[in-house]
């Protein structure tokens, strides 16, 4: 019965690496909606953005068409523009680094399903063998004790001398 307790004692071993990676690979998952998450605020931050620039603009160009701008006047809403631009580029910059985190969320979480995978098959089987052993050492057991009860009717149908 040795190696049965081995395989027992291996399988839960196998059944506690899997667990550990079926548990990674949650965590991965919950990092990659994290990281998703992240993605669309920094995509919806540059639409906010795009779209305060557009109402800055136009009440630019309506001011223009409605009177001159003084030149002081001209000069500030120029440098708003470029300030705007640079604030659009960090975001755009933010925007690619979550992107970037995304992307390698997605590569890790491939990995970690794989690596759940392979444990749950290498469980599975070990498990597998584990119940065709106890199949065959219970079918052993029987035959024995078929053997000796036949053994003990053999005994009592001979006659005693």
């Amino acid at each position: 019965m040795s190696r049965a307790s081995d395989l027992t004692q291996l399988l839960a071993l196998r059944t506690l690496r899997e667990e550990r990676a079926k548990a990674a690979f949650a965590i991965g998952a919950a990092r990659l909606q994290e990281a998703t998450r992240l993605l669309n605020e920094a995509d919806a931050a540059i639409d906010a953005h795009d779209r305060e620039v557009d109402q800055q603009e136009r009440r630019f160009f309506e001011a223009m068409g409605l009177r001159p701008l003084p030149e002081n006047e001209f000069g500030r809403e120029h440098d708003l523009l470029r300030v705007s631009d640079q604030r659009r580029d960090g975001l755009i910059d933010k925007r690619n680094d979550a992107a970037e985190v995304l992307a390698e969320r997605e590569r890790q979480l491939t990995l970690l399903r794989q690596e759940w995978r392979h444990r749950f098959s290498a469980r599975d089987k070990l498990a597998e063998a584990e119940s065709r052993l106890r199949i065959a050492e219970q079918a052993r057991i029987e035959a024995m004790s078929e053997l000796e009860s036949e053994e003990m009717s053999a005994d009592r149908a001979r006659p005693a001398c």
